[in-house]
This record gives C-alpha cells, sequence and structure tokens, in this order.
C-alpha cells in the first residue's frame, strides 16, 4: 500500500518543509492542488519541489481541459519527466475549484475522453489531430513517458479512467461498498477496452488522521465529506445509480459550498451539517490500530494508495503517519 498526501500551494516555505517531511517519512507521492484562484500556481511550485527532494514522487491533482488545454499541461508534464525521469504524474479530471470559481462548468465526460486521448498520445511522443491539424511536441524524445492519473467519482468517468489511465483516483469515500462499487466501474472500463484490469493503479482520496482523540481525528478529516459531495451532486443530476452510503449523503441538507471561503478546509462553515458517522465513511481517523484495520480493508478491495490529506504545516502528524502507519502498510 502506497500512502501518499494532498499539498495546497500556499505558503511556499512552509508547503516545502512539509514535503521535505513526507519525503523523510516514507510518502510514496505528494499530489498537488491545482486551482488558480485558491492557490499559486502547481506547476512553478511542482518544478521548485522536484528540484528540492529526491525520491518522492510528484503530481497534479488535478488539472482539468478547461483552464489549461491539454496540448500545454501535456508539454508541462514531458518537460518536468525529462528533467526528473519517473518522479512526475500528470493528473487530469472534469475540473472542479479551478473550473466553478470562475463560473464555468466542468468538462463534459465525451470531450473528456477526447482530451485523455490526446494526452496520452502527447505524453508518448505522438501526434494527434486537433481539429483537422497534426499536432505534436517537436522536442519529446522521452524514453519514459510520464504516468497519467484521471480523477472520477461517477460511473462513467471510472470507467473511462480504467480506459486511459495508468491510475484512477477515486473520490467516493472510505465505505467498502461504495469502494467496491467504484472498482467494478474503474475494471470494467480496463476490460471493455482490452485492458488487463491489473494493470490500473486505484488510488484512494479521503480525509485521514491518527490520533487517540477521535474527536480531533474526525475534525482534521471533515473536508473530505463536504468536498466529495461536490462530485456525488454531478453524479446525481446525471441519473447514476450509488451505493446507498453515496446517496445518503444527498439526503441531508447543507450549507451552500463557497470555495473561495475554505474549500478543502475542515473548518470552514459549510462543513457543520456533517454527523460522525457521514465524516467517517469519508475517512481513514482516529487512532493507529483503528487507521491500520481500515487501510488493510481497504486493500483488500483493490486500493494500492491512499492519499490522505491537506497536510500544509502538520509536521507532526506526517512524522506520527511515517512511524505508526507507512512503516507498517507500504
Amino acid at each position: 500500500m502506497k500512502i501518499s498526501a494532498h499539498l495546497t500551494c500556499e505558503r511556499y516555505p512552509e508547503f516545502m518543509t512539509s514535503l521535505i517531511e513526507m519525503e523523510n517519512a516514507g510518502y510514496e507521492r505528494c499530489w498537488i492542488v491545482d486551482s488558480q484562484m485558491l492557490w499559486e500556481d502547481a506547476y512553478v511550485y511542482a518544478a521548485l519541489a522536484l528540484e528540492k527532494t529526491k525520491r518522492i514522487e510528484l503530481g497534479t491533482a488535478v488539472s482539468n481541459g478547461v483552464t489549461r488545454h491539454y496540448s500545454v499541461s501535456a508539454s508541462a508534464s514531458v518537460t518536468l519527466n525529462n528533467l526528473y525521469p519517473g518522479r512526475w504524474i500528470l493528473g487530469l479530471g472534469r475540473g472542479d475549484s479551478a473550473v466553478r470559481t470562475l463560473g464555468y462548468k466542468p468538462m463534459k465526460t465525451a470531450e473528456m475522453e477526447n482530451v485523455l486521448r490526446k494526452t496520452r498520445l502527447l505524453l508518448d511522443g505522438q501526434s494527434v489531430d486537433e481539429d483537422g491539424n497534426e499536432i505534436k511536441l517537436r522536442w519529446n524524445q522521452s524514453k519514459q513517458s510520464a504516468q497519467l492519473c484521471y480523477a472520477a467519482t461517477g460511473p462513467r468517468n471510472l470507467a473511462l479512467g480504467g480506459a486511459l489511465a495508468d491510475i484512477v483516483m477515486l473520490q467516493v469515500g472510505t465505505h467498502p461498498a461504495a469502494v467496491k462499487w467504484a472498482i467494478e466501474h474503474v475494471y470494467s472500463g480496463a476490460s471493455e477496452a482490452g485492458r488487463d484490469p491489473k494493470d490500473i493503479e486505484i488510488a484512494l482520496l479521503c480525509g485521514m488522521w491518527v490520533s487517540d482523540d477521535v474527536k480531533l481525528a474526525r475534525g482534521k478529516s471533515q473536508w473530505a465529506a463536504t468536498c466529495a459531495t461536490n462530485h456525488l451532486e454531478d453524479v446525481e443530476r446525471a441519473g447514476h445509480v450509488m451505493p446507498d452510503e453515496l446517496q445518503q449523503m444527498l439526503q441531508v441538507k447543507r450549507d451552500q459550498y463557497d470555495y473561495y471561503k475554505g474549500h478543502l478546509d475542515s473548518e470552514a462553515d459549510h462543513t457543520d451539517y456533517l454527523t460522525d458517522e457521514m465524516i467517517d465513511k469519508f475517512a481513514i481517523c482516529g487512532s493507529v490500530d483503528t487507521c491500520r484495520e481500515k487501510i488493510a480493508e481497504l486493500e483488500a478491495l483493490g486500493v494500492g494508495e491512499i492519499s490522505s490529506a491537506y497536510y500544509n504545516g502538520e509536521y507532526d502528524q506526517l512524522s506520527f503517519v511515517g512511524k505508526e502507519i507507512i512503516s507498517q502498510v507500504a
């Protein structure tokens, strides 16, 4: 099991100290949030981060095809992969905060499929057709292509990730029924595309805080439930059937989600409606033994990576997870 974490692009000295602590603690990857209106530029931070570390892999979580043309993301990714071979992952998604803060809508799944296919070809040094024009990254002579990750919640996008991505990052919480449902859609998409489902890495984005103080742990993890519900609402509007454990999240009246007042922030006002049960469906939180058991349960379902939280400045927790969790499960 790989244990990773997301960091936001803010307070650069704190970001970099957190990243170095992650590398020292044994974290496998650092996923950098790409949301231009809420934080500083992800690719600038990524280049600096790769230069100042030696082992840890980095990737965007996630870029989108609305605010960044796929050719731009591909070019940046090939550049970083050339400079730091095997340490860069291009994470893509339909768009959440980077898009919605502009008043735009996430990219439609059919358009996203086109973006993923073209991005994969450019990463591999091949040409693609762009409105009748043959385009390619002229200078791409990479012997090893950058990995491609796709973030997904709904059935169509989960299947799309299985068909086209190296890594599929689930945002469906941590309840076994929901995770099993999501992985089945990923594997179905892989099989229909003629791929071996075992070749697809399953990553899981969720909250995680390890502490004997369960109230504290839930408080630090509750951002995951309210953030994921944004995506679940899109899935519901599309008419897809979800497990009861996910559907129930949409039956509770919640506060208006305000990206500018606290996206991914457990202390934001729009997290007040959450119950302990709701938080637990989207997080791994509690004592060391409780967290280890939950991680083992998720691994048995097919999860290969857990990306645990947004940890800028939480040095003690990063170190503690390294000693008590990563040393045992990695």
